[in-house]
């Protein structure tokens, strides 16, 4: 054999290691937005305050539009101190945003 011809299959061989070591140095990179994808949907969420209008007149205060429950007929919200809370949507008169 030519020693030519080992050469450039040990070159390339280098070549590709340097290439893996580049590349596992940008790894943590790559995996980044993935993680951080995980906390997407709380980014999105609706957290303008929100005023709930009782019928008999009280009002109470909430971070984010609460949410109707269809299925138990209560609205469920998350109070100012970040507190789930729920509230009987037949005592509810009217919802409105602060924000808007």
């Amino acid at each position: 054999m030519n020693r030519n011809t080992k050469v450039p299959s040990e070159n390339h061989r280098l070549s590709h290691t340097t290439a893996f070591m580049k590349v596992r140095r940008h790894l943590p990179l790559l995996f980044a937005p993935l993680l951080t994808s995980c906390s997407v949907p709380d980014m999105f969420a609706s957290t303008s305050p929100h005023k709930i209008r009782l019928k008999d007149g009280r009002e109470v205060l909430c971070s984010g539009e609460p949410e109707y429950q269809k299925k138990t007929g209560y609205y469920r919200y998350r109070t100012p101190d970040r507190r789930d809370a729920v509230i009987r949507a037949d005592d509810v008169a009217g919802i409105t945003g602060q924000g808007a």
